[in-house]
């Protein structure tokens, strides 16, 4: 299903006024598409915001007073480096016929077998980039997980879905899992401390050494 996010056009450019129209609660952002000018539109925050949170895939800019909707996928994102809040977001437009590469959330399903012997979970790679047509681009890829064991990894080449061609390096390490690792911590730090534990001095009472002595 397409998601469509509503926007305006902005004639004014530029760090002032982008400025401003964070100020009011908007968000600058930019739709470009190839041999065609860029349309610089404006959004509202928390519509983009909750649209970044809950959809992926093909995209409709409804864009005021124009009829029909520009199709495309979200191709990048900036965020505010202390505030982590977005301020700019670009859209590149789409023809249902070619191709596209973009990045898509990879989701893990399932609990491995693994972690339910004790073994940790390693998370690497949380996202793809692949290429497809529109019609095929998915919202998000998903893994079945649940049969992977203590010592298992699994990289990229080991993915395949239809209609979709992953760009990543086929060699990448996207998950594995580790063995548990608290015994061994147990026994090397019960080994240091019989190794750094000195040995108790024995303390004679005065009377036992002037026994000796006599």
């Amino acid at each position: 299903m397409t998601v469509v996010i509503e926007a305006r056009k902005r004639d004014l450019v530029g760090k002032k006024s982008s400025k401003k129209l964070r100020q009011k609660g908007l968000v600058p952002g930019v739709f470009y598409e190839k041999g065609k000018p860029a349309v610089h539109l404006v959004f509202d925050k928390k519509a983009l915001q909750y649209f970044m949170s809950h959809a992926h895939g093909l995209v409709d800019i409804k864009i005021e007073g124009k009829k029909e909707p520009l199709k495309c996928v979200l191709k990048d994102v900036q965020y505010h480096p202390v505030t982590d809040e977005v301020i700019h977001v670009d859209f590149q437009g789409v023809t249902m016929g070619e191709k596209i590469s973009v990045t898509v959330p990879l989701v893990l399903r399932g609990t491995p077998q693994g972690v339910k012997e004790g073994g940790l979970l390693e998370h690497m790679i949380r996202e793809l980039e692949i290429e497809c047509l529109p019609k095929h681009l998915p919202e998000q890829l998903e893994i079945d997980v649940s049969n992977l064991k203590i010592g298992d990894a699994l990289h990229v080449k080991d993915l395949s879905f239809e209609n979709i061609r992953i760009l990543d390096d086929p060699n990448e390490v996207i998950l594995v899992i580790e063995a548990p690792r608290v015994e061994e911590v147990v026994e090397e730090a019960a080994a240091t401390f019989e190794e750094e534990t000195p040995e108790p001095e024995v303390i004679t009472s005065k009377k036992e050494e002037k026994e000796e002595g006599e």
